[in-house]
């Protein structure tokens, strides 16, 4: 055995100072070099984001009539737990916290069990007993809570009273919360980065954990008596995550997705980025999983995060695959910033859809 201190010997001088290097120049002398790097990598990347959308454009004509091995392929690229077969009858654990009596319902505090000792936390907010309703995921967006949406804190932001506008339309709504709070104003630190990418290292994603818990979630309601015909709503990140769940869970038969809908290579973020996905399939490809269910986008055209203008491009790609046929989807902008959309329009039309179709 060799002992540590027996590995610590002293080394023969080995630099010769009269052959050694004494040319020296200044530290921007080289930023040239490196900013023709940078230059070239993006470059590169736009002719690989070229190469990828022609390779859809031929793909994407498919997707209309193998709808279930797309809906396949992108649980694949999002990861596990989508992977997996889906649980069905298996029953949702379930805490409910009864914490407001209001004239029109009731509201709970709930944690759901999801995965294994995961649980996801919402607000649920039911009618007085009575007819069987409309069932509404209604998801916040980034920095937001359901608490936030609801009201509970007062002013709603951004969402417009989201939440409540489709309670009063007479659904049932149930609001998740997404790892997506505000730190600095609701304590808990995490980072959403770092846990998505050691999630990808094993297979996983943030957005396959959170979109198969919003499917344990329809799970859960899907047996509860009182609970009709289900959709959802989302502002923003809630409306990634509407378009995706609508794609994948053809249980939600109508779905608004507001001010994030676009040509996804413009939406540059590590967590709405799995390897390969702009070869198969972009934003417009996603929204056609949900045929013929019925699916609203909405942009603000003085949107700061994302061009109206890119969406609307992102919807005729839409109505190119599915050959014009376009009772099912509506796009349209309207008069605002990154909000939700004012017009209570949609909100009554997603309810009657619920209520009333039956061709599902």
């Amino acid at each position: 055995m060799v002992y540590l201190q027996e590995a610590f010997i002293e080394l023969p001088q080995i630099i010769d100072e009269e052959r050694y290097m004494t040319y020296r120049e200044a530290a921007n002398v080289s930023e040239k070099y490196k900013q023709q790097y940078v230059d070239d990598l993006e470059d590169l990347i736009d002719w690989l984001e070229k190469a990828a959308k022609q390779q859809r454009k031929t793909s994407g004509k498919e997707i209309m009539n193998h709808k279930g091995e797309y809906r396949e392929e992108l649980c694949r690229m999002l990861g596990w737990p989508l992977t997996e077969e889906k649980k069905g009858s298996v029953p949702v654990a379930a805490v409910l916290e009864h914490i407001a009596a209001e004239a029109a319902g009731d509201i709970y505090r709930m944690q759901i069990e999801v995965l294994n000792g995961l649980k996801l936390t919402g607000l649920l907010f039911r009618h007085k007993e009575g007819e069987k309703r409309p069932f509404i995921l209604v998801q916040h967006g980034d920095l937001g809570t359901p608490e936030l949406i609801s009201g509970l804190y007062g002013s709603t932001a951004n969402y417009n009273d989201m939440l409540m506008r489709v309670y009063d339309a007479g659904a049932d709504v149930f609001a998740p919360q997404m790892l997506l709070w505000n730190e600095e104003n609701y304590g808990t630190a995490y980072d959403r980065f770092r846990l998505d990418a050691r999630l990808k290292k094993v297979g996983s994603s943030i957005v396959a954990v959170e979109i198969y818990g919003l499917m344990r979630i329809l799970d859960y309601f899907e047996a509860q008596e009182w609970t009709g015909n289900m959709g959802m709503i989302g502002l923003s990140y809630g409306g990634f995550y509407t378009q995706y769940t609508a794609a994948l869970d053809t249980r939600i038969k109508a779905a608004i997705s507001c001010s994030v809908f676009c040509d996804s290579m413009h939406r540059v973020r590590p967590d709405w980025s799995w390897q390969g996905i702009e070869k198969i399939m972009g934003q417009a490809e996603i929204a056609c999983l949900v045929h013929p269910r019925r699916l609203y986008l909405a942009m603000g055209e003085q949107d700061q995060l994302f061009d109206y203008r890119k969406s609307r491009k992102e919807y005729e790609r839409i109505l190119e695959i599915c050959g014009g046929e376009v009772d099912w989807v509506t796009f349209a902008s309207f008069s605002g910033t990154h909000e939700f959309i004012k017009s209570d329009e949609w909100i009554h039309n997603v309810i009657s859809d619920l209520r009333y179709r039956d061709e599902w």
